[in-house]
């Protein structure tokens, strides 16, 4: 974000009317942030526009009841745990629909930054920030609260303090959350990795070796592993972990099935192990979660 204006500017296109804090662009690191809060639900359909010449962190400092589609597809619905955040890239759009209260933190990282930095770091292959899943980490959440208090923690010294933690903020993203920047497309693609995902859809309920998954494709597991993880931006275990809680949401939404039919139905080894599954990605379990849905249905 280029000003304050441009930084506002943003906020109206994605629905929000009024910021509780607005900070940035600042001086050093050209960061900027936002915060706003809501008290209750709006079930307007908003649109997130792309951010271009930023990465954008989207902070929950309190649980959100959203809906999110990508296009037309519907990606989530449920509840968002407080203290999880995700990065989006420049280029990310979309749309969702609050149906509960909200404190959020918008956080946007030139990406001139982030490329400098990471250039910094001596290796001979490029890393950019991917797009991430909503996760919990107290480094950034950390940060991010610092910046917040900037102006209670060093008074006139506030925009340098922020610019610093801005710094911070980007190093350790870089390094817990960056991923090779490939100018090349991966060599898995076409019909062998449809093959690949549309097995990992009508296995969800069995193991998927990471050797199964390299024999449909005629590749060896190491091999395999780095190609898919090009193509798709998760590993294999990761995404097929992933497709599983998916699939899983699905189910508690239906109200009838017991959690632990669930877990099984979806390859877990016990209802705990679901159970601990689905609370470290969405950040709520299994039960809550389904409540929490049912009670916004």
């Amino acid at each position: 974000m280029e000003s304050v204006e441009e930084l506002e500017r943003w906020f109206r296109m994605a629905g929000v009317d009024s910021l509780h804090a607005c900070i940035g662009p600042l001086p050093g690191s050209r960061a900027a942030l936002g915060r706003w809060t809501s008290d209750g639900p709006e079930h307007a359909i908003r649109s997130v526009s792309p951010h271009p010449g930023t990465y954008r962190l989207a902070l929950m400092m309190e649980p959100l009841d959203a809906r999110i589609w990508q296009g037309n597809t519907p990606v989530w619905g449920g509840t968002i745990g407080a203290n999880r955040f995700r990065l989006c890239p420049p280029g990310e759009q979309g749309r969702w629909s609050q149906l509960s209260g909200c404190d959020i933190v918008n956080v946007f990282l030139p990406v001139p930054l982030v490329d400098r930095l990471a250039a910094q770091r001596g290796e001979q292959i490029d890393a950019t920030l991917a797009a991430s899943q909503f996760t919990s980490d107290g480094m950034v959440f950390d940060l991010v609260r610092k910046m917040l208090d900037a102006q209670a923690l060093a008074g006139p010294l506030a925009a340098e303090m922020c610019d610093h933690l801005a710094m911070a903020l980007a190093c350790y993203l870089i390094e817990h959350y960056s991923r090779p920047a490939q100018s090349a497309e991966s060599s898995l693609g076409g019909a062998r990795l449809r093959r690949v995902l549309l097995h990992i859809t009508e296995h969800l309920d069995t193991p998927l070796a990471n050797a199964e998954l390299a024999a449909l494709c005629g590749m060896s597991a190491a091999h395999f592993s780095r190609e898919f993880h090009r193509a798709v931006g998760l590993p294999p275990h990761r995404y097929v972990l992933t497709r599983r809680l998916e699939q899983a949401c699905v189910a508690l939404a239906g109200r009838e099935a017991r959690i632990v039919d669930i877990a099984e139905e979806f390859g877990f080894h016990s209802a705990s192990h679901f159970t601990r599954a689905f609370t470290a990605h969405y950040g709520l379990a299994p039960a809550a979660w389904r409540a929490g849905r049912c009670n916004n249905c």
